[in-house]
């Protein structure tokens, strides 16, 4: 193998490992910051001072994604839970929900 095809083959290498690593970052969408993030983060992980307080789910824990079916998690948006999610049903519309659970929602669950 000449130089020049191996530093070709490493500078491929090098682009496609940051493709790759810019696919596996999800941008959360506006809807979600504006409605999701002083609870779950920007990250997802619940790692804010009242998603602690508040024990809010951490999305990037594959065993959540696992077990939550979509349709489980548009009913908790939906409707709250009894303990600490506000409800979003009379807020949000039923688009705007299935799009939080499957663009942001299941998005940090694919990091």
């Amino acid at each position: 193998m000449t130089s020049r095809n191996l530093i070709a083959g490493v500078a491929a290498a090098i682009v496609l490992s940051g493709i790759a690593a810019i696919a596996a970052d999800h941008t959360p969408s506006p809807l979600f910051i504006q409605k999701c993030t002083k609870c779950h983060g920007e990250d997802g992980t619940g790692n804010t001072p009242k998603g602690k307080k508040l024990k809010a789910r951490d999305f990037t824990d594959p065993e959540f994604q696992a077990h939550k079916s979509d349709k489980q998690l548009v009913e908790t948006v939906k409707n709250g839970t009894e303990k600490d999610m506000p409800a979003f049903g009379k807020i949000l519309s039923e688009d705007e929900i299935e799009k939080l659970v499957k663009e942001d929602v299941r998005a940090f669950g694919r990091k």
